[in-house]
């Protein structure tokens, strides 16, 4: 190779160098504008929520139009931080997830437990086939009333009851609510939240308030998807500070019936885009172009 096929080979080695310093420099100055974008929407949203909250600042917040809604309202300000901490203390994804499934699958169970005791005193199951059942055993009973029992308490074992050994809630909760292919420390996770807090009391407490069959419907039928919304937030939340996509995107409980659901609830019973798609790309493009209204405030 010559004196000037060198130069040559220089001069395109250096022109390379040149556009990958270029591309590196321009794909750093679009993270910092998007960036930037994001801290102007929000710190816009912000003062638009400061604009809206001194107009109330001296009154109560707008009810619902519904008297379910009312109490579920309230009883969220106690339940929701609770489950935004046990969410956050898990790192990994799937824990997360499987810590949504549970919490899920335990506010059910709780639900369950107040329908069967809204029955009253007449036992589920109990019936005249199950008293025809009883009748027809053959049972011994071999203590009575009048029983003397030695003074000196000698045959007192005899007619002790075995106790049955009694698991923690978490045990009992893991044996009997775990979902097998979710991960198990968020199921733990999960249970532990719950059983440690006052939130089924909480919820027990509430519900009593509600006498109308169809508002103690509509405040479960609303607190399990309203739950199911907010996991999904705060999950968000922990993905956008992590730098990784959600453990989950969608609801899994089913929407109420006439419920009308914000746009953000929308999105999620969609999905996000996933990182890469098309989709993606076109709300990347959009947030560009928000930049003159943005920025620009």
């Amino acid at each position: 190779m010559n004196k000037k096929e060198k130069l040559v080979q220089e001069f395109k080695l250096r022109r390379l160098v040149r556009k990958a310093i270029k591309l590196k420099e321009t794909k750093r100055k679009k993270e910092k504008l998007k960036q930037k974008i994001e801290e102007k929407k929000l710190r816009h949203i912000i003062h638009q929520l400061m604009l809206e909250g001194d107009v109330d600042s001296d009154t109560n917040p707008a009810p619902y139009e519904s008297t379910a809604l009312n109490a579920l309202a309230d009883a969220f300000n106690q339940i929701l931080p609770v489950l935004k901490t046990g969410l956050r203390k898990l790192k990994r994804p799937e824990e997360r997830k499987s810590f949504r499934a549970h919490i899920l699958q335990k506010f059910e169970s709780i639900f369950q437990n107040f329908e069967g005791l809204d029955i009253g005193s007449e036992k589920i199951g109990e019936g005249p086939v199950n008293e025809q059942e009883e009748d027809d055993k053959l049972t011994i009973k071999i203590d009575d009333p009048a029983r003397v029992m030695p003074s000196d308490g000698g045959e007192d074992e005899r007619f002790k009851e075995e106790p049955e050994p009694k698991l923690d809630p978490d045990e009992t909760d893991l044996a009997q609510l775990a979902i097998d292919t979710e991960d198990p420390t968020g199921a733990r996770r999960a249970f532990t939240t719950i059983n440690n807090s006052n939130i089924e009391k909480l919820l027990a407490d509430t519900r009593k308030l509600l006498v109308r069959a169809e508002d103690k419907q509509e405040f479960k039928d609303y607190a399990l998807y309203n739950v199911d919304l907010w996991l999904l937030t705060y999950e968000k939340e922990v993905a956008d500070e992590s730098g990784e996509a959600p453990a989950f995107t969608k609801t899994i409980m089913p929407r109420p019936a006439g419920a009308v659901v914000s746009f953000d609830a929308e999105k999620f019973e969609a999905g996000e885009p996933e990182l890469g798609s098309e989709d993606f790309e076109d709300e990347l493009d959009e947030l560009l172009m928000m930049e003159n209204k943005y920025v620009g405030e």
